[in-house]
């Protein structure tokens, strides 16, 4: 489908533009193209058109041949790709080139618009990263991430047969506190769905915020895989796809990045050329993804600091 920089430019030109008009000013449709296509010529209006200005190739000088094989191999592969492997395999010289095409395509893999998760859903957290020396059990663990995770219960036809996970979403936070957990429920899961969890405190509001909750007593840590599967076999597929793939070497800088791309193709499993295309089309609206903000994202790609969040 892409042989080339020209059939590229012809697809990411329907995506940015299905109407076939460039022009903000609405002009008649008159164009020249430059570099490649890369710059549109209003022929009414006389200005320059940018085609990956305000997108995620904002002010790339990579070939977009690089970009559309980097989103294809980020979301169709079942493990995904590393940086150094993605650098290795197209031959880009410098490894930050190819780490910060990555990142900028897992920053178009989160859908402002998506549907929240519905029905019954678990929701539990997780620590991901190395043992370090010292550090103790239970929700206060230092050296270790805190991520909050939900699943869908994907009710099975055969009765015989227990339910199966639906889509997903995963949240970094800083505490478990009952502000954290709430926010995370109420930003993805829908009202009067049935919200299965632990008997933590931080979970109790749930009941009045319009959620039918449902916490279990766990007890020992070993009985919340069999009270929670779902869940927590999303977080040990999770955390072998992270030491699989980027050998457990994932700074908590770029942590939400990884569990939003973890999600999006876990997501998409069954659709995975629709995943091709979906990330290049909101890539073409998500506006552009500059260093700073790769660093201080949060799950929406929004800049952290200024957006006042965490």
């Amino acid at each position: 489908m892409f042989p080339n920089e020209e059939a590229c430019v012809r697809y990411l030109f329907a995506l940015r533009w299905p109407d076939g008009n460039p022009c903000a000013k609405g002009c008649r449709r008159e164009f020249a193209l430059y570099h490649g296509g890369r710059v549109i010529f209003c022929k009414t209006c006389r200005q320059n058109i940018s085609l990956t200005a305000g997108t995620i190739m904002h002010r790339s000088h990579t070939d977009l041949l690089t970009w559309f094989y980097g989103a294809f191999l980020v979301t169709t592969l079942t493990p995904g790709i590393s940086a150094t492997q993605f650098q290795k395999q197209l031959g880009i010289k410098r490894y930050e080139t190819a780490f910060q095409i990555l990142h900028k395509l897992r920053a178009a893999m989160v859908n402002p618009d998506r549907e929240p998760l519905k029905g019954v859903v678990e929701v539990d957290e997780t620590y991901i990263g190395g043992v370090k020396p010292g550090a103790k059990g239970g929700r206060g663990m230092k050296g270790k991430t805190l991520v909050i995770g939900a699943v869908e219960q994907r009710p099975s036809k055969d009765k015989r047969r227990s339910a199966s996970a639906g889509r997903v979403r995963f949240r970094v936070i800083e505490s478990a506190t009952t502000k954290e957990l709430t926010e995370f429920v109420e930003d993805h899961v829908e009202k009067d769905s049935s919200v299965l969890t632990d008997n933590w405190q931080g979970y109790l509001r749930l009941a009045s915020l319009g959620y039918e909750h449902v916490p279990t007593v766990v007890g020992h840590r070993q009985n919340a895989s069999h009270m929670l599967p779902l869940i927590h076999l999303a977080f040990a597929n999770l955390k072998t796809w992270l030491q699989g793939t980027h050998h457990g070497r994932v700074e908590r800088q770029h942590l939400q990045a990884y569990l939003n791309e973890f999600a999006f193709r876990h997501n998409r499993r069954f659709w995975r050329f629709s995943a091709f295309q979906t990330v290049l089309r909101l890539g073409m609206n998500q506006g552009p993804q500059e260093y700073g903000v790769l660093y201080t994202a949060d799950e929406y790609g929004r800049n952290v600091h200024a957006a006042g969040l965490r």
